[in-house]
């Protein structure tokens, strides 16, 4: 009969037992050297720092700042280089699409703007996943290359909504956003007094005005009453005056301001006048 070999335990099987117990539970955590995006996204802002071009990745051009703000859970809006643009999106763990990307339609001359921007939007179609990591975020392709990377945007001092001289620089309508008519500026001033009053275009208009925390309400707005021939100038001063009334709340960041409505989707947005 032969003598029964002994079995030696290795002393770290109970370690690793315990270990294979809790890699089931980290991967339905979402534990997998990637940042769970959504939780990590909405609310922040992102500058463009390189994108994919021929091949390679390219540094954003340094006369012009492209933007991404998540600023809404499914909502992203920002600066094209040029154009302000908007869009949808969706998060599942890593995964992230966007919607078709809308967008303002001016048109800037300085060589390379207009290539960059498109290149950009088209990128932000093509992204498939999404990795946060401290103060960048990337998004990679279907292939797993990386498409396009940000640096977290530092905001700036937020302006104060009363006594701010405010400059509208589009519109928001359910499927598109316009910017102002070339020629024309409207401008909004909220005073101290509960008025707020400014050139819709062509003609001076005032408002009372009652906000608590960023719930704003807006009166029936007054006017003066000329006439402006340029095309399209009465169309868009009346579009103007009916979309401030319907505003209800107030979301300003930095040097921007919008008014958002009763939904909270966004329809004026303003600058600082420089």
């Amino acid at each position: 009969m032969q003598p029964k070999k002994k079995t030696k335990k290795h002393p770290l099987l109970p370690v690793l037992a315990g270990s294979m117990l809790l890699i089931p539970f980290l991967l339905a955590a979402g534990c997998t050297g990637q940042v769970p995006a959504d939780s990590r996204l909405n609310g922040t802002g992102w500058t463009l720092t390189w994108y994919a071009q021929n091949g390679t990745l390219s540094q954003s051009l340094a006369l012009t700042k492209v933007t991404l703000d998540f600023v809404n859970y499914g909502q992203i809006t920002g600066s094209a280089g040029c154009n302000h643009y908007f869009a949808s999106y969706k998060v599942d763990g890593t995964a992230i699409t966007f919607g078709q990307a809308g967008s303002t339609e001016m048109y800037c001359g300085t060589p390379g703007v207009m290539d960059q921007e498109s290149a950009y939007l088209t990128l932000l179609g093509q992204a498939k996943t999404v990795t946060v990591e401290g103060d960048r975020l990337s998004f990679a392709d279907a292939k797993g290359t990386t498409i396009l990377t940000f640096i977290k945007t530092v905001p700036p001092a937020q302006e104060p909504l009363v006594g701010t001289n405010w400059t509208l620089e589009s519109f928001h309508t359910a499927d598109a956003v316009s910017s102002v008519l070339a020629g024309t500026t409207i401008t909004a001033v909220f005073g101290a007094d509960g008025s707020v009053s400014g050139s819709a275009g062509c003609n001076r208009y005032f408002a009372s005005y009652n906000i608590t925390g960023t719930s704003l309400s807006i009166g029936p707005a007054g006017s003066t009453k000329m006439a402006c021939g340029a095309p399209g100038v009465m169309q868009q001063e009346g579009k103007y005056l009916t979309l401030i009334s319907q505003a209800k709340t107030v979301i300003i960041k930095g040097g921007s301001l919008t008014l958002a409505d009763a939904k909270g989707a966004a329809i004026l947005s303003y600058a600082k006048e420089a």
